[in-house]
């Protein structure tokens, strides 16, 4: 895992925070996206990634990032729809804001490498905001999508797992699976948080 943060003092308190995640490796710290893809010379599988950098703005860092599989989590003060919508469209599986990551960051990881989305609540309540019309009805998304494939959508905005729809929907996990494989296939993603921002912005 690899920690991508301008900021010295944020960086070191975080660096500091994973030493007692036992199961996470930290091999390397960067301030700007130039230094962080020195870092990728050797195996890398998740990202932790502020939006701001030394060099500019992370969103291409995190489209390269997901283009050699890595799991990006954006850890950010940001709560803005361009920033959020821009990130996730860039690829980042998860949105975490700084002022949560005490608490939830350790599991925000651990559920972002075993395939979930770890979304911060209120983010993810502005993404169920964002995904309804003024009137309460779900916009027509213009993408061929089911009744069934809009309802995982708006699911998965709220941050929850294939496991939870599942019990929440009364289908197995294949089936769950399935829909969702259909999803990505009308989408062209491959993640649930490419799938909620593609919807979002109509892309």
């Amino acid at each position: 895992m690899i920690l991508v943060e301008d900021d010295e003092l944020v960086r070191r308190e975080i660096a500091s925070s994973m030493a007692g995640f036992l199961d996470m490796n930290l091999v390397g710290e960067a301030a700007s996206a130039r230094a962080a893809r020195v870092l990728l010379t050797g195996p890398v599988d998740l990202a932790i990634v502020d939006l701001n950098l030394t060099d500019g703005k992370a969103h291409g860092l995190i489209a390269e990032l997901r283009l050699r599989g890595v799991q990006v989590l954006v850890l950010t003060v940001h709560q803005d729809d361009d920033s959020i919508f821009e990130a996730l469209r860039a690829g980042a599986g998860g949105y975490l804001l700084k002022q949560d990551s005490r608490v939830t960051l350790g599991s925000a990881l651990r559920l972002l490498r075993d395939g979930g989305a770890p979304i911060s609540p209120r983010i993810a309540r502005r993404l169920s905001e964002t995904f309804r019309a003024p009137g309460g009805d779900m916009p027509d998304p213009t993408v061929g999508l089911t009744p069934r494939e809009r309802e995982l959508v708006g699911l998965f905005a709220k941050g929850i797992t294939y496991g939870e729809v599942a019990d929440l929907l009364g289908l197995s996990l294949n089936t769950v699976r399935s829909h969702v494989r259909n999803l990505y296939d009308k989408l062209q993603v491959c993640s649930k948080a490419e799938a909620v921002a593609r919807v979002m912005n109509r892309a």
